[in-house]
């Protein structure tokens, strides 16, 4: 079965963030700066998911020896 968008970006969030409650939050509700301040849900309803995963990638390769934190736009 293929995994729809959403749990693709959701798999690899959980690799950033452990707490499903905090990953399904961000999803839903954390505008992305990088990505002119949509959310995930709304770049994957509108068949841009793969730049949000790309963006969880670059976190992910970037993480060092400090622990990676979800992208969110500034406060």
């Amino acid at each position: 079965m293929r995994e729809g968008i959403v749990r693709r970006v959701a798999n690899v969030a959980l690799q950033i963030e452990p707490d499903r409650t905090q990953v399904l939050q961000w999803i839903l509700h954390a505008p992305l700066a990088a990505l002119g301040g949509h959310t995930t849900f709304e770049l994957a309803c509108n068949g841009q998911g793969e730049r949000v995963i790309e963006l969880l990638h670059g976190v992910l390769a970037q993480a060092g020896t400090a622990p990676p934190q979800l992208p969110q736009a500034p406060t």
